[in-house]
């Protein structure tokens, strides 16, 4: 004898639903399925306009670059070739 009350709709053996319990259920498995569609809808939704939202392809183009003289663009190509030389290192 267990702690717990055997139910009356649950098969002792196999844990299983009895046909009455079968029977209980079915009226209300139509508006089960339209609320699990709603509540997958809703959150299909929602990470759809979230990915959407952040994975714009936004490249900047409305902002200007400031012009940059000769000495400072080759000390930029240099620590940059430095940097992708020590990369390639590890």
């Amino acid at each position: 004898m267990g702690i717990f009350k055997q139910s009356p709709y649950q098969d002792p053996r196999t844990f299983k639903m009895t046909p009455a319990m079968i029977r209980a259920r079915q009226p209300y498995f139509v508006k089960n399925m339209i609320g699990l569609g709603v509540l997958v809808g809703v959150t299909a939704g929602i990470y759809a306009y979230t990915y959407r939202i952040l994975h714009k392809d936004d490249d900047f183009s409305d902002i200007p670059i400031p012009p940059i003289d000769e000495k400072e663009l080759e000390k930029l190509k240099k620590e940059y070739e430095d940097h992708k030389r020590e990369e390639q290192k590890k």
